[in-house]
C-alpha cells in the first residue's frame, strides 16, 4: 500500500525545494513530499493524521538514532535533500 501524499507545495516534479520522506510508523510507512522549509512539527502532524495514530499522544521524529529537535526547525536545516528515511516514535517508547 503506497501513500503518495503531497506536502504544502503539492507535486514537486523534482524541484530542489522538495524533500521526499519515507517515515516508518507503528501503523506502516508514510511516504510524502514536503517543501524543504516545512517544520518538523508540521511533518509529525501530517504523518500522525495520515497513519491514523492517536492525536493525543506525543510523537518524536528520528533520523537513525538522532532525534530531530527542536521541532520548529525546517527539514533543510538538518541537511536533508532528495529522499530521506525517518522513524516516528511515541515519546517515551524509545527507538
Amino acid at each position: 500500500m503506497s501513500n503518495d501524499n503531497k506536502g504544502p507545495q503539492g507535486h514537486g516534479g523534482g524541484h530542489n525545494d522538495d524533500i521526499t520522506l519515507e517515515v516508518a510508523t507503528p501503523n506502516g510507512v508514510f511516504r510524502g513530499t514536503f517543501d524543504k522549509n516545512t517544520k518538523i512539527e508540521d511533518v509529525i502532524k501530517t504523518v500522525v493524521a495520515d497513519r491514523k495514530l492517536s492525536v493525543g499522544d506525543t510523537f518524536e521524529l528520528f533520523s537513525g538514532e538522532t532525534q530531530l529537535t527542536p521541532v520548529q526547525r525546517p527539514l533543510v536545516s538538518f541537511g536533508f535533500s532528495g529522499t530521506v528515511k525517518l522513524t516516528l516514535v511515541a515519546a517515551g517508547s524509545g527507538v
